[in-house]
């Protein structure tokens, strides 16, 4: 997975980069806030480990009042 840098990036479109460089895909761990549990937002790359990513939900947009 070192020849990829997907930090920050959205889950699909690491995956995506991740394919399109031939790489094996790597095991994804989904990890969140303890007290502010959410399905909603965007699950984006924040660690990387050999053959392993973890994944944490962030809200890209503004909350709608």
């Amino acid at each position: 997975m070192s020849a990829v840098n997907v930090l920050g990036m959205r889950l699909d479109a690491a995956l995506a980069l991740c394919r399109a460089q031939g790489l094996a895909e790597p095991e994804i761990i989904v990890t969140q806030a303890p007290r502010l549990q959410r399905s909603e937002g965007t699950l984006r790359v924040i660690r990387v480990r050999e053959g392993q990513w973890t994944v944490s939900s962030f809200m890209d947009a503004t909350p709608k009042e």
